[in-house]
């Protein structure tokens, strides 16, 4: 995320980019947290600058009153004391970047020197140049950080697989025992308690009310029955739901302030309390990318891959990932009705329901179906 110091690095900088696009190396986290912070240093040197040019320019162009006058150059002044101390702290990545003289972007001198081109506006074509690469690292800078946390929520999903089906350790909880159902009531209740305030997370409490719902009570018009055992409904939905929607999600205390993946950890654990996450086809643990064609749903489709010897997950840009969960095999419907008296009611949220659900074809060869529909293997409450 660096911008180059000359009009010929300002063309390397554009090959750079092209080079970028043709480069799969999965982008390391401490990595990315680096590239960051130098364009997060660059990008508001750059905005410091193009707001001293601004000032400079209203200043010259238009008689201002003595008072104004005053208050302009005062601005200017506390913008280019910023600068001298952002100097003292990052003086190199900003040389690097040809930011450390302010004047150089506002001075005037002959018209054929590229450093003091002015177009008809005043605007100086270098400040041009640079203005147009910092939108585009922004850009840049924008889908490095989603892919990064596209590459988290998969290590989050894998984590939770792996000790589901890890045999050294103690297998998934049982949905029939008391003890079980009523730790996933109390998750999902200080979940609603904790981020119900914020409205990012409005339309995964709704999905998972429509999920439960709908396994509760199937369509009028449907001829299934809530006590068929091969009644069973899937939700997909985008992985961004829990990435990006509730970002500034931090709880009614701001307790996880400084953690953006501190909601995502929390939903995924709501996820898997009483849910599975499937594949294409009913596999009950494990999980994988619902495949979805772009005119479905009307977004990009996403391409993740893992390797099944590292668990490690990577995405390429301009895609976007989907998962798919389904009613745990063990759990009752008498369970799902508590757990839906613990869920909002979608009338009280304000956003509908994120993703698809869709009741799964008896036809199909791998379904697995319910194993605990009438209760009968649960504890007495």
């Amino acid at each position: 995320l660096k911008l180059s110091s000359s009009s010929s690095s300002l063309s390397s900088m554009h090959q750079h980019q092209e080079e970028k696009k043709s480069d799969e190396t999965p982008i390391g986290a401490n990595d990315m947290k680096r590239k960051a912070v130098d364009g997060k240093i660059v990008l508001e040197t750059l905005d410091r600058i193009i707001a001293v040019h601004s000032i400079e320019m209203s200043t010259r162009q238009q008689p201002q009153q003595e008072k104004i006058c005053n208050a302009l150059h005062s601005s200017i002044a506390s913008l280019r004391r910023e600068h001298v101390l952002v100097i003292e702290r990052h003086r190199d990545i900003l040389e690097e970047c040809g930011l450390l003289d302010i004047d150089r972007f506002i001075r005037v001198s002959h018209p054929a020197d590229y450093h003091s081109r002015q177009d008809e506006d005043g605007i100086s074509c270098l400040l041009q140049d640079y203005t147009q690469i910092r939108d585009a690292m922004r850009r840049r800078a924008h889908k490095i950080s989603m892919i990064h946390r596209q590459n988290a929520l998969f290590e989050l999903l894998s984590e939770q697989t792996s000790t589901n089906t890890d045999s050294s350790i103690t297998p998934r909880p049982h949905l029939a025992q008391l003890k079980n159902i009523q730790y996933t009531l109390s998750t999902i209740q200080n979940f609603v308690n904790k981020y119900r305030s914020n409205i990012g997370s409005h339309p995964f409490m709704a999905g998972l009310h429509r999920i439960v719902n709908l396994q509760l009570n199937p369509e009028p018009n449907s001829e299934r029955s809530r006590k068929d055992p091969s009644y069973i409904v899937r939700w997909k939905f985008r992985g961004s739901v829990l990435t990006e929607a509730c970002r500034s999600c931090h709880g009614k205390d701001n307790e996880n302030e400084g953690d953006e993946l501190a909601y995502a950890r929390e939903a995924i654990q709501i996820l898997f309390s009483f849910l599975v996450w499937v594949n294409g086809v009913d596999v009950e643990a494990g999980g994988s990318i619902i495949s979805m064609e772009e005119d479905e749903l009307g977004l990009d489709n996403i391409i993740c891959s893992s390797s099944k010897q590292s668990n490690n997950w990577t995405c390429k840009e301009h895609v976007e990932p989907y998962l798919s969960f389904e009613i745990d095999k063990h759990i009752s419907n008498a369970n799902l009705r508590r757990i839906l008296a613990v869920l909002p009611d979608p009338k009280l949220l304000d956003a509908r329901a994120t993703g698809a659900v869709e009741v799964l074809d008896t036809s199909e060869s791998d379904l697995v179906p319910r194993k605990n529909v009438d209760g009968h293997e649960d504890e007495q409450w």
